[in-house]
């Protein structure tokens, strides 16, 4: 039974239990990045959904394809453009494009209610909703885009109507909303139809039975009268009707105001003149305009209420880049909010699981969520993260969850990723990289330092279950740790130095250093001990090497060119002894970092420094560097591409 319109939305007195219909797919095809030979099939879950990944790789297509379809609440619905259609590689549009979401689990009263639109599938009753656009040229020159949105997983069911289009649409957030804007007061404001939606408000829409309290409806009015009959107001009134009002008015038709809250039009008119607020900081009594932030949190709860409560609007909420004004520690608190809001609602409860598609760019939103809940979208393809999807075990989602910060986050957004076990990798590899002419930053690289030898934990996250390699290089630099027999004394008799290893047992080191390969992770372990070591180990290294510890020592009453011109000399005479090898000048350079007389962290920063001064060439610095430095850090900033999509196992091509 309708119980009327409110602020524009219209809902119906159904079975009030739990919605349980959700967006299980979004399949894209033709539309802007997705092209016929590349279609994107979007698998959602029921609760949260992350949407993560680098630039320009189809993340907000997705949420526009969403909006394109499914229109949204408010004042943003997105029509199609042509430049909505994809453009292939010689320049030309594609004349069609194809947008589906498929919605799961519809309740009986849903399958009832719309049954002509649905599809039988095995038994199994579903609603395909499909949007196709086809690009017409126009006489003048231009080009104009028609639409159809219809039913069927091919698009060729009944046309969508007024009451399906309206009880399907979603809401949504854009990025750097204005919410304060959105909260206040005034004719069609969000908030009026967030209000005007929510059946805990109809009630309030009449007067309250005798008895009963005063409903909004009562209260609003008998606000207005007290107002109307101040003195104060009915001064004013007077005034503008008899000085002014009169002198423009016709013989026999009047014009008449009055002053006052205007409570006597509609329940619609009424909510307009409500607008929620964040209360002031304690300690103050005046009302106070608060941050951006702030306001983006309250307005995000306002639409989530109406999601979680309304009994006839399915509760699917797209945000694009919530992190927006928020404050890091803000960004913890609205994931963790996000996650129990989307959680399933226990039996008994009138209100609805939420589901959200969100896209963001930021690792400390990344940091908070739940793998299983992620998608990377990397070359307009995707990627979920979840179990099963991924190399992960099971222990490897428990472990991430305790300890992936956003630090180690920032692998969502990377282009590349080298995986480091400490300090030192992180801070010498952007200076080795730069010096190299493969900036890091530039090639859009991200280096993740986990502290410890497990580095595959992360890299797994990067590897498919399938074994299809994902678009993005990761690099793993562990340590061989294998000291040379020149630093028998320094490691003690307890550990093995290179003369002391059987072959096969120092194969078997480096096959568990590359035991984690595969997909687009390769590994590229140590030539000897470790990077400092390997390093020093190089003729053509080991003074600016040397020079870079006695920095970090500080050596007392010297001068830094004193200090660089004595390594300097230092390294030279050892050099110039013809029965010192490489390794030997290496473990005297080495030792203070190994006896940890000094920091390691101060000789990278001293290091990369002085690569920095360095008057070499890019060509002429990497012929100086192991060689296994150099092969990691081409690999990483060398783009990868990715297979191309399945069309036929996504759902078909531009006209299914």
């Amino acid at each position: 039974m309708l119980i009327g319109l409110i602020s524009g939305e219209r809902f119906h007195e159904f079975n009030p239990g739990i919605t349980a219909v959700y967006v299980s797919e979004i399949y894209i095809n033709g539309f802007r990045c997705f092209g016929p030979d590349n279609p994107l099939a979007l698998n959602l879950r029921r609760g949260l959904n992350i949407l993560v990944g680098p630039n320009d790789a189809g993340k907000t297509a997705v949420i526009d394809a969403a909006r394109s379809l499914l229109w949204t609440r408010g004042d943003d619905i997105l029509r199609l453009d042509p430049r909505d259609f994809h453009v292939k590689p010689d320049g030309s549009r594609v004349g069609e494009l194809f947008i589906r979401c498929t919605f799961d689990q519809l309740t009986p009263d849903e399958q009832a209610r719309f049954l002509e639109w649905c599809s039988n599938e095995s038994g199994t009753l579903r609603l395909h909703v499909c949007l196709r656009g086809t690009l017409r040229k126009l006489g003048g020159g231009g080009e104009t885009a028609l639409t159809q949105y219809r039913a069927g997983k091919s698009g060729d069911g009944h046309p969508l109507d007024g009451d399906l289009r309206e009880y399907l649409k979603s809401t949504y957030l854009r990025p750097l909303r204005d919410a304060e804007r959105e909260l206040r007061s005034g004719r069609r404001s969000r908030l009026s139809r967030i209000l005007g939606a929510l059946p805990a408000m109809a009630a309030q829409a009449d007067k309250a039975p005798a008895g009963q309290p005063p409903t909004l409806l009562d209260t609003m009015r008998a606000a207005d009268a007290n107002i109307e009959t101040n003195t104060a107001v009915q001064g004013v009134q007077s005034t503008v009707n008899d000085t002014y009002l009169d002198e423009l008015s016709f013989a026999g038709d009047a014009l008449t105001a009055t002053l006052g809250l205007g409570a006597k039009g509609s329940f619609d008119q009424l909510l307009e003149r409500l607008e929620l607020y964040l209360n002031s900081s304690a300690g103050q009594t005046e009302r106070l305009t608060r941050g951006l932030g702030y306001n983006n949190l309250l307005f995000m709860a306002a639409e989530l209420l109406l999601l979680q409560s309304h009994p006839d609007q399915v509760p699917f909420l797209l945000i694009e880049e919530p992190e927006a004004h928020l404050h890091p520690q803000h960004q913890t608190l609205f994931m963790q909010m996000l996650e129990a809001r989307t959680l399933p609602v226990p039996e008994g409860q009138p209100d609805q699981q939420v589901q959200v598609l969100l896209t963001t760019h930021s690792p400390q939103l990344a940091a908070s969520a739940d793998l299983d809940a992620m998608v990377m979208i990397v070359g307009q393809r995707a990627y979920p993260l979840g179990t099963g999807h991924t190399k992960l075990a099971p222990d490897d989602y428990a472990f991430l969850r305790r300890f992936l910060d956003a630090t180690k986050a920032n692998l969502f957004f990377a282009r590349g990723v080298i995986v480091v076990e400490g300090d030192a990798e992180n801070i010498l590899l952007p200076a080795l990289a730069k010096k190299m002419g493969r900036g890091l930053g530039k090639s859009g690289v991200s280096i993740i330092n986990v502290g410890h030898r497990g580095l595959f934990r992360y890299s797994r996250i990067l590897q498919r279950g399938d074994g299809k390699p994902m678009p993005v290089p990761v690099g793993l630099m562990p340590d061989r740790d294998i000291p040379p027999d020149c630093a028998k004394a320094l490691v003690g008799a307890d550990r093995k130095t290179e003369g002391e290893w059987q072959k096969d047992a120092k194969d078997a080191v480096l096959s568990k250093l590359k035991a984690h390969e595969g997909g687009a992770v390769k590994s590229f372990p140590s030539e000897q001990w470790t990077l400092e070591f390997d390093l020093a180990r190089r003729p053509a290294l080991a003074v600016v090497i040397h020079q870079a510890v006695q920095l970090a020592k500080g050596l007392a009453g010297k001068t830094r060119a004193d200090i660089l011109s004595e390594a300097k000399s230092e390294v030279e005479a050892l050099q110039a002894d013809q029965s010192k090898t490489s390794d030997d000048v290496a473990l005297v350079i080495f030792e203070p970092i190994h006896k940890k007389q000094v920091s390691k962290t101060e000789v990278s920063e001293q290091l990369a420094a002085l690569i920095e001064q360095l008057p070499d060439g890019a060509d002429e610095f990497r012929k100086k560097l192991p060689p296994y430095i150099v092969s990691a850090i081409d690999y990483v900033t060398s783009p990868l591409t990715a297979p191309p999509n399945n069309p036929a196992q996504a759902g078909g091509a531009a006209n299914p």
